[in-house]
């Protein structure tokens, strides 16, 4: 089956933490069903969501291993899949994901208008797509290679949206600002780079994210209030992770940032889900740059993130970085981890 693109859909038209206040498109039509549980098992309002850049349509590693990547991806199950550089590997991906998922046929949505190779945002879900939401129209940041979305059924009948999102890598980068400077102080040296200067290289993402948050959510969903969760490559870290209730923090050697980009997001009435999940961020880090050993930092860089707004409670989040024990001895199959998270929706 063909991955359904945004013409033709059109064409055809540690404790569970509660999210606050819905977002605000169409108003849910849809009856509500009898259900009481999925193919999988779990709750009818419950949905498992994965965030994954998967580097370079899978091939970012090296030849054959898309494979091996999408072997991974079916043992996550998830139910609906925010991808990033899908970079044509996205009917691989829906037809992985159908045959070895458990939930049967999967629908595969092509965010990013573009082709082939340069598609870099997709989202494949097996719910009913209710809505795919138009483009990001105006602005001066995002377009449909940064943000998109589409609105899905649940068993019960409920509804949720759901963006994905990536956003632009910045050079000097932030994380590697902020790992200079851990170095720095495990040498017994004066860090290389004032806290001002590391909030600085955070300001494009923080331009970026305020851009969504502000003025295309609210435009793309027009008024529609069921429950939102938006994931992907954000390309910074948390700011409430690096703020300065948690500068002992075993990797982050005393030092803290005032950084803003995250902080949009929360501020809109967003949860961090995996914060959520694991509320000590000095015990459980959450690391997803980067798997590779070439990449293997002193600090805990958690740029791959997904969060949620709405009557939702977080029931489990994790981080994937390890390879599946019968594909043997290597290294991980992208250069980011893949990032879960389960959600189970309240009326």
């Amino acid at each position: 089956m063909s991955p359904f693109s945004r013409r033709d859909l059109f064409r055809t038209s540690a404790a569970a933490a509660t999210v606050a206040a819905g977002a605000g498109l169409l108003p849910a039509t849809a009856a509500a069903t009898t259900a009481t549980s999925d193919a999988a098992g779990r709750p009818a309002a419950s949905v498992r969501v994965v965030t994954w850049n998967i580097y370079k349509g899978g091939h970012g590693i090296g030849a054959g291993n898309l494979p091996h990547a999408l072997d991974q991806l079916v043992e996550l199950r998830p139910d609906i899949y925010l991808a990033v550089e899908t970079y044509g590997s996205g009917e691989a991906i829906r037809e992985a994901l159908s045959r070895g998922a458990g939930h049967g046929r999967y629908t595969g949505v092509q965010i990013t208008d573009r082709p082939a190779g340069k598609d870099n945002l997709w989202i494949f879900t097996h719910l009913p797509v209710a809505h795919v939401y138009p483009k990001p129209a105006g602005g001066t940041h995002i377009t449909d290679f940064n943000l998109g979305g589409i609105r899905v059924r649940l068993a019960d009948g409920q509804q949720l949206n759901a963006f994905v999102t990536w956003i632009n890598y910045t050079d000097p980068w932030v994380g590697y600002l902020i790992d200079e400077n851990a170095a720095g102080v495990r040498a017994g040296l004066t860090p290389r780079h004032t806290a001002e200067q590391v909030v600085a290289a955070d300001q494009r993402q923080t331009a970026q994210l305020r851009e969504i948050v502000d003025r295309h959510l609210p435009a793309m969903l027009a008024g529609n209030t069921d429950p939102l969760v938006i994931g992907g490559d954000l390309n910074t870290v948390p700011a409430e992770d690096w703020s300065a209730t948690w500068a002992a923090a075993p990797n982050h050697l005393g030092t803290s940032y005032p950084l803003t980009a995250t902080k949009v997001v929360t501020d809109a009435g967003f949860v961090d889900t995996f914060r959520a999940a694991h509320p000590d961020a000095g015990a459980v880090e959450g690391r997803t740059w980067s798997p590779l050993p070439t990449e293997r930092l002193i600090t805990p860089q958690r740029i791959d993130m997904i969060f949620a707004r709405g009557p939702v409670a977080v029931e489990g989040a994790q981080v994937v970085d390890q390879r599946m024990r019968r594909h043997g001895p290597g290294t991980f199959y992208s250069d980011h981890a893949a990032v879960l998270a389960d959600l189970r929706l309240s009326r």
